[in-house]
């Protein structure tokens, strides 16, 4: 089976489920405008992007301008492709940033799967209390216009999947009726519980005895979660001496609006007395040093407004952390409240602070929390033994079958079709 991966990163979300399939036997190719980047179980080939959206251009279509243009990039790599005689049978693109828009054009018996992420709704369901629409009207109409590129996709693709039911939830019916939803897959080998490592700790200067309170995003921004990180980390380190605080971050906003100003970990410091010497950030580390922390964690906080689910989530419950999340759609397909971990209000702080005192005054209950969070991680969502044979089984009784109908059931039981 000849299967064509496309997305502007690598590995991104196609690259552990790529590797797999590799080493099951695929011959697999992974197209990609990331330079650079080799891979000995896949062949990699690039595509780029030949110019900048125009100045011109309509400010709604400007994210639409830069598809049209990333997938002209792609088409250019895939007539290459076809000229050297590369027929692949399954075609797998990143949604939303144009990369396989084109791909029927080239090679029309391909099956394409469209790797839908997020349809934009408005109000926005990832939205906080931190910016409030001027014209409401416009946003609305920004928005419906962000999805163009979902559309143009949709409109080519044999199948459309998406990785949880949540994120499927944001299309609209006559759409969500045709997606299959399809977990990522995550390595719980690699995240597992193990030794109290406090070699992490103990290089950003935490104590043996201290307890920890983790968080781990991309950027600091209210998107995922970071001004209540703060105000609950002021109240705990207020609270209890022993604790420390570590933000695993960068300090940028990765998601959501852009700052004008200082960035949010300057006017969260600002905003608050938060003891320095307990309060920890590390910038973003290793995948080593980041299972290293979630092992020595006393609570996990994850904050996040309703968006995609990070996969920092997955990896912490696979190591037993105890997590303290967001009580939200998202969090709530994941985890249950009192079986897996807490779920509060992440914008009561109080709510937040208990939680978290709650973990750190009962280890064995915290214990337990992460334990059973650890094996529903496992059950349901191991890339090896679950997530990558159920997606390998779809893609391959797509290409024996053809694509799905509304009202079709995936020949794969356990992969879930949405309801209309």
């Amino acid at each position: 089976m000849k299967i064509l991966f496309i997305h502007k990163n690598f590995p991104a979300q196609f690259g552990r489920f790529a590797t797999w399939l590799a080493e099951q036997g695929w011959d697999v190719t992974y197209a990609t405008a990331r330079q650079g980047v080799r891979s000995a179980d896949m062949r990699i080939v690039n595509f780029r992007e030949h110019r900048a959206p125009s100045s011109g251009t309509h400010h709604y279509l400007t994210g639409t301008e830069r598809a049209v243009i990333a997938g002209q990039g792609m088409v250019r790599t895939a007539i290459s492709l076809q000229e050297s005689g590369y027929r692949p049978d399954i075609v797998v693109a990143h949604s939303g940033w144009g990369v396989g828009f084109y791909v029927k054009d080239v090679w029309p018996d391909a099956k394409y799967v469209q790797y839908a992420e997020w349809y934009y709704n408005y109000p926005h369901a990832d939205g906080t209390p931190y910016f409030k629409a001027q014209h409401p009207v416009e946003e609305s109409a920004r928005a419906r216009t962000r999805n163009a590129p979902f559309w143009l996709d949709f409109s080519a693709a044999d199948a459309t999947i998406c990785p949880t039911e949540y994120q499927a939830s944001t299309f609209p019916p006559k759409a969500r009726d045709y997606i299959t939803v399809l977990s990522d897959g995550f390595d719980t080998r690699a995240h597992c519980p193990g030794p109290r490592d406090l070699s992490f700790p103990e290089a950003a200067g935490i104590p043996d005895d201290a307890k920890l309170v983790t968080y781990i995003a991309r950027g600091m921004e209210p998107t995922r979660g970071f001004p209540e990180v703060m105000r609950a980390a002021e109240r705990l380190l207020a609270t209890r001496p022993d604790t420390h605080v570590v933000i695993i971050a960068g300090d940028r906003v990765a998601y959501g609006p852009q700052n004008d100003g200082p960035s949010w970990k300057e006017r969260m410091l600002a905003e608050l007395e938060i003891d320095p010497s307990r309060l920890h950030f590390t910038g973003l580390v290793p995948r080593s040093a980041m299972i290293g922390f979630l092992r020595a964690s006393d609570a996990h906080l994850y904050l996040s407004a309703p968006f995609v689910l990070s996969w920092s989530f997955v990896e912490a419950m696979a190591c037993a952390a105890p997590i303290v999340g967001a009580r939200s759609a998202p969090v709530e397909e994941f985890m249950t409240h009192e079986e897996h971990g807490l779920l509060v209000d992440p914008y009561n702080t109080d709510e937040v602070a208990e939680a978290v005192l709650r973990l750190l005054d009962d280890p064995g209950y915290a214990r337990r929390l992460g334990n059973a969070a650890r094996e529903k991680a496992v059950a349901g969502y191991d890339g090896e033994t679950v997530a990558f044979p159920r997606a390998a089984g779809f893609l391959s009784d797509l290409v024996e079958n053809g694509g799905l109908t509304a009202g079709d059931k995936p020949a794969a039981a356990s992969c879930t079709k949405r309801a209309g």
